[in-house]
């Protein structure tokens, strides 16, 4: 698996939810599909694996995707209403219009990927299967 440098803001098509939690090593993946699920043609898939996350606050689901990070003062001001600080977490909100919707993490890595939709995610993987991932693995 192939690893390369993405850039901001990140736009993806398709229904994103949240699909895969893993608490003890701070990790959290969002499953989006572009595409209809019933129709003749399987849906594109594109995983986002948030790393070292200390917090979320996310919609069950959500039409495309705009990752960005939040300006100083918007990450400032969510601190000051929660009562915390996440020194060099970035603040990443899934669309730049909407304040509310972020995960607070480390790291960011994304792909498109080539398993079914019900399927884990082949970035939460050690090693994933040959053929699992269209291109490179993006981190931000």
């Amino acid at each position: 698996m192939s690893i390369e440098n993405g850039r901001l803001p990140l736009v993806l098509p398709g229904r994103f939810k949240p699909w895969a939690i893993e608490v003890g090593h701070g990790k959290v993946l969002l499953r989006g599909f572009d595409g209809d699920p019933e129709g003749e043609e399987r849906p594109r898939v594109f995983d986002v694996l948030f790393q070292d996350v200390s917090r979320i606050s996310l919609p069950a689901l959500r039409s495309g995707l705009r990752l960005t990070v939040a300006d100083p003062e918007v990450t400032r001001s969510e601190e000051r209403r929660v009562g915390e600080s996440w020194g060099k977490a970035r603040m990443f909100l899934l669309d730049p219009d909407r304040n509310s919707d972020y995960v607070v993490a480390g790291f960011v890595f994304w792909a498109e990927v080539l398993v079914g939709g019900g399927s884990p995610s082949p970035l939460l993987a050690e090693e994933p299967a040959e053929g699992s991932i269209r291109g490179a693995v993006r981190r931000l």
